[in-house]
């Protein structure tokens, strides 16, 4: 097989087969369909761990395995069109999805999300699965930020909290500039709450538009660079936890 990466969903599964004979290692993209403020898609968190997950593999390797379109976004779930799964329900999904490609032979899954609370009942699953299999699993979501956006010309709501704004939304022109309706874009900063660290008050009812942030000084360069230096700093995790087998 010429290539160290394969996409799962459109590959026969005598090529799957054939891959996780060669390299029995697998990537699993975990979005979300939730609200993005009124300028980016409800499925920008889902088309962002797609892209990563494809764009890992190919600089290190691995089986890419669909997307899951719909995480963990309890606090959207008042925004009209956002999905979520429960937190169990979620962590269901993870359990199967890990249960069948220990089943298939894989050593060693990745997990990466590009939706920020999926990362948390991720981290639970996982130290599960370490007693009921040897497979090696990683929880991967945005490594370094803060370095990657060094060149940032807004600051974030707060440190990896953010949404909709300069760091999405160049992803977003970089990767899918049709999606993106930069005329509709807004900056806004919702007043941070103690309530809503302390209580069930959900991130929705903190804001107007549904971003966090400053969408408007958005750009596709800053998105290229952004993005390039993400799949390099995960495939680097990727890389050397597999040289670890």
């Amino acid at each position: 097989m010429s290539t160290r990466s394969l996409d799962a969903g459109t590959a026969t599964w005598q090529e799957c087969q054939t891959y996780l004979d060669l390299y029995p290692f697998a990537i699993l993209p975990l979005g979300a369909t939730e609200q993005h403020g009124p300028h980016l898609p409800q499925n920008t968190d889902t088309i962002l761990a797609g892209e990563l997950a494809n764009a890992v593999a190919k600089k290190s390797r691995g089986l890419v395995l669909p997307a899951i379109p719909i995480g963990y976004s309890w606090v959207w779930r008042d925004f009209p069109g956002s999905l979520t799964f429960s937190f169990d329900t979620f962590r269901s999904v993870l359990r199967d999805i890990a249960g069948n490609m220990d089943r298939h032979g894989c050593k060693a899954l990745m997990f990466l999300s590009a939706h920020g609370a999926n990362p948390a009942p991720i981290k639970y699953t996982i130290r599960e699965l370490a007693d009921e299999m040897d497979m090696k699993l990683l929880n991967v979501f945005y490594p370094d930020l803060a370095e990657i956006m060094w060149d940032a010309d807004s600051v974030a709501w707060k440190p990896m909290n953010f949404h909709a704004e300069e760091f999405e939304t160049s992803l977003m022109l970089h990767l899918r500039p049709e999606l993106v309706r930069m005329d509709r874009a807004v900056s806004e900063y919702p007043a941070h709450s103690r309530e809503y660290d302390i209580s069930n008050l959900p991130m929705g009812a903190l804001s107007e538009s549904g971003v966090f942030g400053d969408a408007t000084v958005a750009s596709a360069d800053k998105g290229q660079r952004w993005f390039d230096a993400c799949v390099d700093r995960i495939a680097d995790i990727w890389s050397k936890a597999l040289e670890q087998d």
